[in-house]
């Protein structure tokens, strides 16, 4: 297994957090569907699966900027990346 990167403070996570579970209406999230996996846990795995299956998922530097800004959260590290999106979700 990679080697953790270090903690940061734990919040509510989905768990599964994909496109497939995004609900889009008229250009707008109106809600997240498949909450099963939701737990306490490290923001960071939501924000790795988010961007799955790449980490240069954007197109411009600008919607990096608002996918987190959106999401709550600084980008997060090629390292961080790879260990959440890569390391962790083949555990499942």
């Amino acid at each position: 297994m990679k080697k953790r990167p270090a903690p940061c403070p734990p919040t509510l996570i989905h768990g599964d957090f994909t496109i497939d579970n995004v609900l889009v209406r008229d250009g707008n999230m109106v809600g997240i569907i498949d909450w099963s996996g939701g737990a306490f846990g490290d923001p960071r795995y939501d924000a790795a699966l988010a961007i799955r299956p790449k980490q240069n998922a954007f197109q411009h530097e600008s919607d990096v900027i608002v996918f987190f800004e959106g999401y709550g959260q600084k980008p997060i590290t090629k390292k961080e990346y790879e260990y959440f999106a890569n390391g962790l979700y083949e555990f499942f």
